[in-house]
């Protein structure tokens, strides 16, 4: 973990910087899980005090990544079955609400974005997936956008910003093939608001939310992801 450098032109407080790091390298793996985070350590390796660590810290907590163990310092948290079937859950409530919103506002400039940035996706390598994430979020969000409802977009963008999306996207995109099948499923919703069809973005907004976060549930966790497309129902 190498020292954060000083930037003059960053204002923000070291508290958020040192929060940033360690939300990194826990979201890329390069800290694993049941890995121990000492601050006294932290702070030497960070090259700052213990104060921005212990905030850092809590925060990280707070947000289920880390867990606190008396004596031992915390411990990175394992990416749990619940997250991903509670964030799952929200996000596809709340998407598609604004897809169906959204639809038949699409004008051509946004659509030609749209495009470009399924292409920029199918071009980048399939294994960054810091880079995959933020054109998956920059996709989704032009999506939503013309939906004209400011509160809606803030709740997804916050759910976005959640540590626990972008751990999902990162197991995600490691499974062989993933990315090819994200770049196909984009197609077919771009389609879909290009034709202004609102039944048919909802329906394919849920396939490809659920294939996605049911590749990453593991097989025995014994839960389900709830709303199932109808694809996906028993019969």
């Amino acid at each position: 973990m190498q020292p954060l450098r000083s930037d003059p032109r960053d204002t923000r407080p070291l508290g958020v910087r040192v929060y940033e790091r360690l939300r990194d390298e826990i979201v890329s793996g390069s800290l694993e899980a049941d890995a121990t985070l000492v601050q006294e350590q932290v702070a030497e390796r960070l090259g700052v005090s213990r104060t921005p660590v212990r905030d850092a810290l809590n925060r990280l907590a707070h947000e289920g990544l880390v867990t606190w163990l008396p004596g031992s310092g915390y411990i990175v948290n394992a990416l749990q079955p619940k997250d991903i079937a509670e964030v799952y859950q929200v996000r596809q409530s709340l998407e598609t609400l604004a897809l169906r919103l959204a639809c038949g506002r699409h004008d051509r400039a946004r659509l030609a974005r749209l495009a470009a940035v399924i292409e920029e996706m199918a071009d980048t390598d399939p294994a960054d997936a810091a880079a995959q994430f933020e054109l998956n979020r920059s996709f989704h969000r032009l999506l939503i956008e013309p939906c004209d409802n400011a509160l809606l977009l803030r709740m997804i963008d916050t759910l976005w910003d959640h540590p626990v999306n972008r751990r999902i996207t990162r197991s995600y995109v490691h499974e062989p093939g993933s990315v090819p099948v994200m770049v196909s499923e984009h197609r077919a919703i771009l389609e879909a608001a290009r034709a202004a069809d609102g039944d048919g973005l909802a329906r394919l907004a849920t396939e490809h939310m659920y294939v996605g976060y049911r590749q990453t549930l593991p097989a025995d966790s014994g839960l389900e992801l709830v709303p199932r497309p109808e694809s996906e129902k028993p019969d």
